[in-house]
């Protein structure tokens, strides 16, 4: 048996329910985990597993008009962090001295890398964001400013880790060792789901990107019902209902619906793979690793991107629908267990 600690950035639920998956698969077989989270994460994971959260100081992203702010994003976790990091960070070496881990998973968390490695413990990385930094990638033509934006923060967040596990549906070169390829994680629940081929489009807004434009598209739409979640509002508005966010119920529409619209983030483009559903994506402004999901999705015959949704955008994808899934059909599907051999590896 192990003593493992996976660190989760709090940033969105991506990250949490990575760290739901895996840390119940190395359970399972035997290990001890402890996890080292903040803001959504915290009550995330503590409500699955209580008694094993332990809080760090988080970085969040922050969004204006529908777009990621980098300038708000550094001048605010700048304040953050002159105002909190050095608490965070004395509890954070005081519970790896104590807890004494053989191994650190981080998953886009850097407080935990740096401090795992200041104490001698050796980490590993495991998230889908080294992706862009890692591997050979072929990127969508015109954001060059975005992609250097991208790049330069995921090399900022941490270094040396032992090995680089990146988690994604995209198969590309590996430009730096030590790195491995594996499959995307995705949450418990899904694994244990069937998939079911309903009539209506699932719509989906997570954080950031257009809002009341988007709502207004849905609303006005009528060659198709929707049901769609995130928009702050509940109840029907022509063909579409507005439903208030619950996980279980938004993960049996995921599995049941005939296709999904939503922003292009990596954890639902996952699943959306899993469940073999067809997307229309509207990847959040300057947010390049949504960009590049896009890019990528489009390009394995998986659905259509547009920087702005319209009616004659959805009236497009639903009479490629039947296209889109034979694509997806003909793709592997995500398993956990070869992420599980692969973090067993690096154990010492």
């Amino acid at each position: 048996m192990a003593r493992i600690v996976y660190a989760a950035s709090g940033d969105g639920y991506g990250h949490a329910v990575r760290a739901h998956s895996v840390a119940e698969g190395l359970l399972r077989r035997g290990h001890d985990v402890r996890f080292v989270c903040s803001h959504r994460a915290i009550q995330y994971l503590g409500e699955h597993f209580p008694g094993r959260v332990h809080e760090v100081l988080g970085l969040l992203t922050t969004y204006r008009d529908g777009r990621a702010d980098i300038f708000d994003t550094v001048v605010r976790n700048t304040v953050k962090l002159w105002r909190s990091a050095r608490a965070s960070n004395t509890s954070l070496k005081r519970m790896l001295q104590d807890y004494r881990p053989d191994l650190v998973i981080t998953d886009f968390e850097p407080f935990t890398a740096f401090w795992a490695r200041r104490t001698g413990v050796p980490y590993i990385s495991l998230d889908n964001q080294h992706l862009l930094t890692h591997c050979e990638l072929e990127h969508p033509a015109g954001f060059t400013r975005d992609i250097f934006n991208a790049y330069l923060a995921i090399r900022l967040y941490y270094g040396g880790a032992k090995r680089y596990l990146i988690t994604s549906f995209i198969r590309a070169p590996i430009r730096y060792h030590p790195t491995t390829l594996v499959d995307p994680v995705l949450r418990p629940h899904v694994y244990a789901r069937k998939a079911e081929r309903g009539d209506f489009l699932l719509a989906y807004k997570g954080a950031g990107g257009d809002n009341v434009p988007m709502q207004r598209v849905l609303e006005e739409y009528g060659r198709a019902p929707i049901r769609a979640y995130g928009f702050g509002v509940s109840g029907r508005r022509g063909t579409t209902e507005f439903k208030p966010f619950c996980s279980e119920e938004f993960l049996r529409d995921l599995a049941g619906c005939s296709a999904v619209i939503a922003s292009a983030g990596h954890s639902l483009v996952s699943e959306c793979l899993y469940f073999e559903k067809p997307m229309l994506l509207v990847p959040i402004a300057q947010q390049y690793e949504q960009l590049l999901n896009a890019h990528h999705v489009e390009k394995l015959g998986a659905g259509m991107a547009v920087h702005r949704l319209t009616a004659g955008a959805i009236d497009e994808f639903v009479d490629r629908i039947d296209s889109f899934r034979a694509a997806i059909s003909r793709l592997p599907k995500a398993s956990l267990e070869p992420v599980l051999d692969a973090i067993e590896r690096e154990l010492p």
